[in-house]
């Protein structure tokens, strides 16, 4: 016993199958990253026709290089943060920031905050991600979803503070 595996310890058919599925995305590569880049471009141009100058991309820095599938935005409003929105998204699978960091879904992104952005914009911010399966009618349900829930928190803050 060496380092307290034992011999034959690995899943060779498991190893076998990663490497296949590496081979068959790397293969596609291209065709996919231009499929998601053309979606995500997609998602964000509807969202600046629905939202206006509510919405602020977080990231979209000239010169930089974004990855193809993601979008991070914000929906600039009282009220509007993000997890609150995507509490009332009945279709939306969203985050409000990376995996690794979601035991903070309270606070604001690290980063967001250390490349500028405003600390009520960082709280508002949804990371949006799209996938190789992923279609334009899928967007049009997503935008159905945060334009019905940012109406929805709205309307619920203007009441509260007519009702003060």
């Amino acid at each position: 016993m060496s380092c307290l595996y034992t011999y034959s310890t690995e899943n060779t058919g498991m190893i076998a199958g990663l490497g296949m599925a590496a081979s068959l995305v790397n293969k596609d590569l291209e065709k996919y990253e231009s499929h998601m880049r053309e979606v995500r471009d997609f998602l964000e141009q509807q969202l600046k026709d629905r939202f206006g100058s509510s919405v602020q991309f977080n990231g979209k820095l000239p010169g930089s290089e974004r990855i193809p599938n993601t979008c991070n935005v914000s929906i600039l409003g009282q009220g509007l943060q993000g997890q609150r929105v995507l509490s009332r998204c009945p279709h939306l699978q969203a985050s409000v920031g990376s995996a690794c960091h979601s035991h903070n879904i309270n606070r604001p992104s690290h980063i967001l905050l250390a490349i500028g952005i405003p600390c009520e914009v960082a709280g508002n911010a949804l990371r949006l991600s799209v996938g190789r399966h992923t279609t334009k009618q899928d967007i049009d349900l997503v935008l159905q979803d945060l334009q019905e829930a940012v109406s929805a928190i709205t309307a619920e803050e203007q009441s509260t503070q007519n009702s003060c």
